[in-house]
């Protein structure tokens, strides 16, 4: 007779940051992903999308089964009235994650690297890696931490002291298996019903090959080999899993070649809307953003990528980055935080606000080609926190861009960018268990978190945006944000009395 931990349901879902679907298909279609290959006929294939194709949002509805506007993160940053905007954290998060929802339920789940779910609010049958978006690597329980950081060693932040792109690469491959490594000790030292993993390197090494991926180019076989390393861990994943498991296969967002780009903050500075503080930056900064300027197109594009990946090349394109911009956000009207999203400064009156959205969508009219989506942000999204969204929401068409950096002169900039897409992946498959799978015309990142609630055989959330892939043979629902926002409430306030 089986045992009663066989006859249980599992579910494990498996991120692959920055996937997409076109990609995910010719990896396998090459043979690099020759397991994959083996059970992707019996399951569930398809493309998802994504609201806004930006990690910490999408990961953040992935795990909660809502849009921005319930959960209530839309940005790294929060703008504030008189400072430079603030980073978000997990206190900004207003609904449970699924791994907490499962806990709640009285079944264990595991989180590995899945950002926006450390700490976890939910302190009993639950167990947390943070993610590389967090300041340090750390472990619920802390007792954790040490297998964690040994198995892990350089705390899983990606490579550092590398000196050109195949080097880089080939660190990400070290990396994955070293997260690997992780993954298989919670799979197989501790009982659970969810396990929950996200690996952040094709991400990584899309953000600097993804057109090798695309024309074969001669970074194509370290790729692969990444890819490869995936493959052989959701092998040994399948084959260790219990029956009765549902394996998920996600990415947060996909990723395209752009050609063309608005240079956002640029177009704001012209307006007369942004204000900078280049010159406060140090004179090897001065140096790097006045050669960018008058640097031809495509040698700046071509080098950009080269330095991405280098020790002395960080630290030049640091002030460039979206948390390092030289930006006087205290005296500016309005600036783009990242490639999405536009906000006005909270200091001013709501007058001026609204004088300064629609004067800037005015000027984005201008561009309305290179978009699909242009829209003030609370109406693009929906729910109690919208007052947090950004202002305004622009979301590129296929092989456009937008660049935040002020290393440009021109609002208009042709070249090469590889970035994010609102086409993801998603890959559903059973293990030793029979499951029917929905198929919609339209999938969302928001199914995920109800298809694993449905395949436990736990209530629905009604307050979800998203609905099970998975048919069940009877519905019930439980509103899960009541019983997170009572626990967060408690643990906000032990977390201040530790203070002081």
């Amino acid at each position: 007779m089986e045992s009663v931990s066989l006859l249980r349901k599992h579910v494990i879902i498996l991120g692959l940051d920055g996937v997409p679907l076109v990609a995910f298909r010719k990896l396998i279609d090459m043979g690099s992903m020759p397991f994959v290959k083996h059970i992707v006929g019996k399951g569930f294939l398809a493309e998802h999308i994504v609201d806004l194709p930006f990690t910490l949002a999408s990961w953040t509805s992935i795990s909660t089964g809502c849009g921005p506007g319930k959960h209530g993160i839309f940005d790294f940053l929060k703008p504030e009235p008189n400072a430079e905007p603030s980073v978000v954290t997990k206190s900004s998060l207003e609904r449970p994650t699924i791994g907490e929802i499962v806990a709640m339920m009285g079944l264990n789940s595991v989180m590995i690297g899945v950002p926006m779910t450390y700490p976890p609010i939910v302190r009993s049958r639950i167990k947390v890696v943070s993610s590389w978006l967090e300041p340090k690597l750390m472990a619920y329980p802390s007792d954790e931490l040490d297998t964690v950081k040994r198995i892990l060693s350089k705390g899983g932040k990606g490579p550092t002291k590398v000196h050109n792109i195949g080097d880089y690469l080939e660190d990400l491959v070290d990396n994955i298996s070293r997260r690997s490594e992780l993954i298989e000790y919670y799979l197989q030292k501790h009982n659970w019903s969810l396990l929950f993993t996200v690996f952040p390197e094709p991400d990584w090494a899309f953000h600097v090959a993804f057109g090798e991926l695309i024309s074969n180019g001669k970074f194509m076989a370290k790729l692969t080999k990444l890819f490869s390393v995936i493959d052989k861990t959701i092998k040994n994943i399948v084959e260790y899993a219990p029956e009765n498991t549902l394996l998920i296969i996600s990415s947060d967002h996909g990723f395209m070649v752009a050609k063309k780009s608005l240079c956002g903050n640029v177009m704001l500075l012209r307006m007369g809307l942004l204000k900078s503080t280049a010159q406060k930056l140090s004179a090897k900064a001065k140096l790097a953003h006045w050669i960018a300027k008058i640097m031809p197109s495509r040698v700046k594009h071509w080098l950009k990528y080269r330095l991405l990946v280098t020790p002395i090349g960080k630290d030049i394109v640091k002030p460039f980055a979206f948390h390092g911009l030289p930006i006087d956000y205290v005296n500016s009207e309005a600036y783009f935080t990242i490639s999405y999203n536009i906000y006005t400064n909270p200091r001013l009156p709501s007058k001026r606000r609204d004088e300064l959205r629609q004067k800037i969508m005015l000027m984005l009219q201008k561009y309305r080609y290179m978009f699909n989506i242009i829209e003030y942000g609370d109406k693009y999204f929906h729910g109690p926190y919208v007052s947090r969204a950004p202002d305004i929401v622009v979301i590129p068409r296929e092989g456009y861009n937008v660049s935040t950096r002020l290393i440009y002169t021109d609002i208009i900039e042709e070249g090469k960018w590889y970035v994010h897409s609102s086409h993801g992946m998603l890959m559903l498959h059973t293990i030793d268990s029979d499951g029917e799978f929905i198929k919609k015309d339209k999938i969302k990142n928001v199914d995920i978190a109800p298809t694993v609630l449905a395949w436990l055989g736990l209530p629905l959330d009604p307050d979800m945006d998203g609905t099970p892939l998975v048919k069940i043979s009877k519905s019930r629902y439980r509103k899960y944000g009541s019983i997170y926002r009572a626990l967060k409430a408690v643990f906000l306030r032990r977390k201040l009395s530790s203070m002081f």
